[in-house]
């Protein structure tokens, strides 16, 4: 009986200082591979980071390109729960705004926050594309989902009545998805607060009737 109420509360114990562990590698995972690339960052190079063995890290991830994925899915959707982004409530809401320009503003609001938490690392991955093959499926992954999303934004916009008759959902969604990437946020590299209210500004010029 007393093995059983020991285990009992070691388990969680031992589960809560595992995931920690995890997350610390993560995030070493993360700085590193922006700092240094995919590519120059080793697994033993990760383990030094995060103040752990490297043993420690393979106990947690069969390698890097695994440990670079669940990096990046969390720096996107800002938690490890594998729930899409357009499957996220947020989202959802986003698309039932009525207003353009409230639509707009919000899923400006929302993409700041993503390229502010994501943009290095979505970047360093495009970045290391060419040299692993692993990269470039990443990369053509993530372009495909902000394709995705951003035709569900579009169609959303269109929906309003107030998007330039002269563009269609395709079109919208072409603007949205070039001026919203992280390259663009990473060529201005401005401040979230300016970078913002830049992108707001022009994607109301650039796709709304006056």
């Amino acid at each position: 009986m007393s093995e059983e109420v020991k285990r009992s509360y070691s388990s969680p114990l031992r589960e809560q200082a595992a995931l920690q562990t995890r997350a610390l590698v993560r995030s070493a995972g993360h700085r590193l591979f922006v700092s240094s690339g995919f590519v120059a960052t080793s697994m033993r190079a990760i383990a030094a980071e995060a103040g752990v063995s490297e043993r420690t890290v393979y106990t947690h991830y069969r390698n890097k390109v695994e440990l670079f994925q669940d990096a990046l899915n969390v720096a996107v959707a800002g938690d490890s729960e594998p729930v899409a982004m357009r499957d996220r409530e947020f989202f959802g809401e986003l698309l039932r705004v009525s207003a353009a320009q409230e639509l707009i503003d919000r899923a400006v609001a929302g993409n700041v926050v993503v390229l502010e938490r994501a943009g290095a690392l979505i970047m360093a991955g495009v970045e290391s594309a060419g040299a692993d093959a692993d990269m470039r499926r990443i990369s053509d992954e993530g372009e495909s989902a902000m394709r995705a999303n951003c035709l569900a934004i579009a169609e959303a916009l269109v929906a309003t009545g107030e998007v330039l008759p002269s563009l269609d959902v395709s079109a919208v969604a072409d603007v949205l998805k070039t001026m919203m990437s992280p390259h663009v946020h990473q060529v201005l590299g401005w401040p979230a607060e300016r970078y913002g209210g830049w992108l707001a500004h022009s994607l109301k010029a650039s796709l709304l009737t006056p």
